[in-house]
């Protein structure tokens, strides 16, 4: 009797990524936490880990309890503007994230989310704030672990989103593809060359 066709996975070599959230827009604990969750899924499904550091909230309040407290430094830090913040900022009209200065030479650290003009895009087309949280988190950190240019043609890094198709956005129907997680672990193990001590 012939047995049942088994499925072997692929086998991943993983990294891992440490991020914190910096919120000034006193986002509601329980979307955060459900944001990261997500973010962590998406990363996860191309082997990346993600550790979340305690958020740092304006004003302070007790971290989500699905939020690892940790004191240590982040590898990349997420932040969340407020409508002033964004202001000063003065980011492109139709942005609602940024990756800073990720250049063909030099990737940077830090993502931006503008959570005003996420909010306003989600309230006027019924669209969910977990999931386009969690879209421009994944994405823009997706921009600071990527090569420069790195938008595609579909799923997390896809280029052009109107408001039509981000009302409608599905966080759990997009992923990243195999070769950006290859470049992705790539570049999180790059780092971790860099940034261990020399032997003397």
């Amino acid at each position: 009797m012939a047995s049942a066709p088994q499925i072997v996975a692929e086998s991943i070599d993983s990294a891992s990524v440490r991020l914190r959230v910096d919120d000034y827009a006193e986002v509601a604990a329980d979307v955060l936490a459900r944001a990261q969750d997500e973010v962590t899924q998406l990363y996860a499904a191309v082997g990346v880990e993600t550790t979340w550091l305690a958020a740092r909230q304006l004003p302070s309040r007790p971290p989500a309890a699905s939020v690892r407290v940790d004191k240590g430094m982040p590898d990349l830090t997420v932040i969340v503007l407020n409508p002033t913040m964004t202001t000063r900022m003065a980011p492109p009209q139709n942005a609602i994230g940024m990756a800073a200065s990720t250049t063909q030479s030099v990737q940077g650290r830090i993502a931006y989310v503008f959570y005003d003009r996420l909010r306003m895009v989600t309230f006027d087309h019924d669209g969910s704030d977990v999931n386009a949280l969690s879209f421009v988190m994944a994405h823009e950190i997706g921009h600071l672990l990527l090569p420069y240019g790195s938008h595609s043609d579909a799923g997390v890094m896809l280029g052009r989103w109107n408001v039509e198709r981000f009302s409608h956005l599905d966080i759990r129907g997009l992923r990243f593809t195999p070769l950006q997680g290859q470049q992705m672990r790539h570049v999180l193990r790059s780092r971790l060359t860099l940034s261990a001590p020399r032997k003397e």
